[in-house]
């Protein structure tokens, strides 16, 4: 199965929708991060969710993984303030999770669902967390 891949932003949700399948080669993964990282620019560093449905993602190469890996580093640094992970592949999500603690030490910002009616509850909860919290006067 080839790699397959969707980045899609909704501003007004401050959400970015990825969705990603098949096996992903370096090459693919390249194409993947850089619409993704476009995707992210789209914030200028302000404070977004992301829902990551990677159902039918095989496990990647190391080279692959480390393209991966620095698009996570590079979005968790430009504002992700949740990341909803949702994989079918026991396999998968533990690189997918090893990937991100390794460009974003201390990743607190990964929840893994079970579903995509789950993903969505805990990003609508955490969209109005972003909102109380961008509500708040200053100190």
């Amino acid at each position: 199965m080839s790699a397959s891949f969707t980045v899609r932003n909704n501003a007004a949700e401050r959400t970015i929708y990825v969705r990603m399948t098949g096996a992903f080669d370096e090459t693919a993964m390249q194409a993947f991060a850089t619409d993704y990282k476009r995707a992210t620019d789209e914030y200028r560093g302000g404070a977004h969710l992301v829902l990551a449905d990677m159902r039918g993602m095989k496990p990647t190469s190391p080279d692959a993984a480390t393209v991966l890996g620095e698009a996570i580093g590079y979005a968790r640094g430009r504002g992700v303030a949740c990341c909803a992970h949702l994989s079918d592949s026991t396999i998968q999500r533990l690189q997918a999770r090893r990937v991100a603690r390794s460009s974003s030490p201390g990743d607190d910002v990964t929840i893994d669902v079970a579903s995509e009616d789950e993903a969505k509850r805990v990003l609508a909860e955490q969209r109005e967390d972003l909102v109380r919290r961008s509500s708040r006067p200053p100190k």
